[in-house]
């Protein structure tokens, strides 16, 4: 794949860009090369600088001076920034990018014009592949497992093997993202007391959550630089889970997880001790008790938004599992009855308490 294209129709009009920076300079001007050659005017991509130390903000003034440069003075993770992107932004759509990402030049085109032909798509969301293996999926079909884990089952699949079949998934990361502006204002932005985990997930399941549908397109395509994310990030991944099942989830559906999670979480916590973040598991509590004041005001925007109940859109699937883990024989054998059993229990509770 190339990111040439012999005839880019013209850039929709009713469509601004938001790119978020935090120190990529590296990386940011092959994104907004990319955003220009699918022929978006310069003035109608906003960067937002995320703290950046890196002279991100000199460069932008002296090689994009139109370009509008949003500057926040504190990191406090993508979100705050990507917020700003799109309360901010002049028209009624708003391509949500990180600085890490190569759009295809006819990407945001074919987006629109799906999401045009389908009156409930309020995001847009385009096939991610690795920058460095533009063949191989990193995001595609994702969807939100019951216990609140990612489902990346297209994970570094062959690009060829997705198909063209459009799909209206169930959560979508935000390497690039077409949202319509006031549905993401309405369903409450982004959380930005996540930092980072779970961020994403929880943005896309309440748009899934007041009805909308996440349109995932194979013909629009972006490659993402990612990189190997540090152990830092563990702290937030669990108090971000354990506070998306507390503020999106139903109560019967909470009540009716404490089997499964008097399972998972013992494992959870047994593979962060063996690899020496035990304290780690309980910062993360106690970071998710200092949230718990505002869960009430949460959990009214659930009610206020809801559309969808949890069982239409929760499910249960392959578990992502560490690379230094996955290639244990015993590990991948219990993984799997694992998630056989977990399957097994899901599909009761739609069958019986969740069926109403």
């Amino acid at each position: 794949m190339t990111l040439d294209s012999p005839s880019t129709p013209d850039f929709p009009s009713d469509v601004d860009v938001a790119i978020v920076a935090h120190d990529n300079l590296a990386m940011l001007p092959a994104t907004l090369q990319s955003v220009a050659a699918a022929g978006c005017p310069p003035h109608r991509i906003t960067v937002v600088d995320v703290a950046s130390t890196d002279g991100t903000g000199d460069w932008l003034a002296a090689a994009w001076p139109a370009v509008r440069v949003r500057r926040l003075t504190k990191n406090d993770g993508p979100s705050p920034g990507r917020n700003a992107g799109i309360v901010e932004a002049a028209a009624p759509y708003v391509l949500l990018m990180d600085a890490d990402v190569v759009v295809r030049p006819d990407a945001v085109q074919r987006l629109r014009a799906a999401m045009a032909a389908d009156p409930k798509a309020k995001v847009g969301s385009p096939i991610v592949v690795h920058a460095s293996r533009p063949d191989t999926i990193q995001y595609a079909a994702g969807a939100m497992h019951f216990i609140c884990e990612a489902v990346n089952p297209w994970l570094d699949r062959p690009l060829r093997d997705r198909g063209s079949e459009p799909l209206d998934i169930g959560a979508a990361p935000t390497c690039a993202l077409l949202l319509d502006r006031a549905v993401a204002i309405d369903i409450g932005l982004f959380d930005e007391r996540y930092f980072i985990g779970k961020e994403d997930g929880d943005f896309t399941h309440r748009v899934k959550m007041a009805g909308y549908s996440i349109l995932e397109l194979p013909e629009a395509l972006v490659l993402h630089h990612s990189r190997p994310r540090g152990t830092w990030l563990f702290y937030f991944q669990i108090r971000n889970r354990w506070h998306f099942i507390l503020k999106n989830y139903q109560w019967r559906t909470i009540v009716c997880l404490v089997p499964p999670l008097l399972v998972h979480e013992p494992l959870q916590f047994l593979v962060l001790a063996l690899k020496g973040h035990a304290m780690t598991y309980f910062k993360a509590v106690a970071g998710l008790i200092a949230m718990l004041p505002a869960l009430p005001r949460d959990r009214a925007l659930a009610r206020r938004i809801r559309v969808r109940p949890d069982r239409d859109l929760l499910i249960s699937g392959p578990l992502i599992v560490r690379d230094d883990l996955a290639g244990n024989a015993l590990v991948r054998y219990g993984k799997s009855a694992y998630e056989r059993a977990l399957t097994a229990y899901w599909n009761l509770l739609k069958r019986t308490v969740l069926a109403r």
